[in-house]
């Protein structure tokens, strides 16, 4: 019998809460303070519907600011905010001292998750190392709009300070030109990785709009590259090309680099909008020198032999983070 009659007992228990929220604020409106705390204290015990329990605890909040006892008057305000992280006081019906208690505590989006891409920025620079020229010409590099889009995930360890990490498609776009033995050559390669950034965050100010500073590092994964080659003999316009041209073979299959960056977010309902502007600096360099030979119709044709190269990258992305949930950062005082 006892098997069976706890957990139907506990069920009661958090069907009359719904009817002991009612009978607590008739008890508050009549300033029977001391009635609402015993009507709510067993319900709120038992009750696993988050509702009841805000709801529960913000009375037993208000009563207990009424009693001028603060300590627990915060207690069940923390209380409250750990079943409704989102609550907000309302200046028109709330006293000012519990908006004032609640404004106090604070409250962090634990984890997130988001979703963001590259708005069209995504310009490439150059470290050339090494120069392989087969005869007397120089190479000029110049960057291309790529793109970038993946989902990302974060830890706040504090309401300023978290750590994220992401997983992005990242599409690199750059040119190169030069002129050798009376013919002009571009060379136009599409580099595709998959990159995941480690990133750490601090987040200043308290409002709705909160500027951000950011330091990381990050790691790519080649998954494509590909060269479009065109020549054109200047004295004659007499043209010809090669479009489609896989590299790979010719670069490293790894990349990875420092993260430094800056930004801004929005709070919208359950998470934010920001707007991300990143420098990524690349460390590795590019080229798989061992393989630096093997197209012979790039050299014999265009003049063609790849440098040594890192590549760094400037990204202004836009995104939305939704929080999965939250911690309340409860007053040391009460656990001292």
């Amino acid at each position: 019998m006892f098997i069976l009659c706890r957990p139907i007992c506990q069920v009661n228990a958090q069907d009359n809460c719904s009817g002991a929220i009612l009978n607590a604020k008739a008890f508050y409106d009549q300033g029977k303070l001391r009635e609402v705390i015993s009507e709510l204290t067993p319900c709120l015990t038992h009750s696993f519907d988050r509702t009841n329990l805000w709801q529960g605890y913000q009375l037993l909040a208000l009563s207990y600011l009424a009693l001028n006892d603060p300590a627990d008057a915060r207690k069940a305000a923390e209380d409250m905010l750990e079943n409704n992280p989102q609550f907000q006081a309302s200046l028109l019906k709330d006293p000012k001292d519990f908006i004032d208690l609640v404004n106090s505590i604070v409250v962090i989006p634990k984890f997130s998750l988001g979703l963001s891409g590259s708005v069209g920025i995504n310009n490439s620079y150059f470290d050339v190392g090494t120069r392989y020229e087969i005869s007397d010409y120089t190479k000029t590099y110049k960057s291309s709009a790529g793109y970038q889009l993946g989902i990302f995930g974060g830890y706040n360890i504090d309401k300023h300070l978290d750590f994220g990490i992401g997983i992005y498609d990242s599409y690199k776009n750059y040119g190169i030109s030069y002129i050798t033995n009376g013919f002009k050559v571009n060379d136009n390669e599409k580099l595709s990785y998959i990159e995941i950034p480690l990133t750490i965050k601090y987040t200043i100010g308290k409002y709705w709009l909160k500027p951000y500073l950011e330091t990381g590092a990050f790691e790519g994964f080649l998954v494509s590259a590909n060269s479009d080659f065109s020549s054109k003999y200047i004295s004659t316009g007499e043209q010809f090309s090669d479009n489609n041209v896989s590299s790979e073979n010719r670069r490293n299959k790894t990349n990875y680099g420092l993260i430094a960056g800056c930004g801004i977010t929005c709070k919208f309902g359950p998470g934010h909008f920001l707007l991300d502007l990143r420098y990524c600096y690349g460390l590795t360099n590019i080229v798989n020198g061992n393989n630096r030979y093997t197209d012979e119709n790039l050299y014999f044709k265009y003049y063609y032999l790849d440098d040594d190269l890192k590549i760094s990258n400037v990204l202004l992305s836009f995104g939305y983070v939704y929080y999965v949930n939250y911690k309340v950062i409860r007053s040391k005082n009460l656990h001292s």
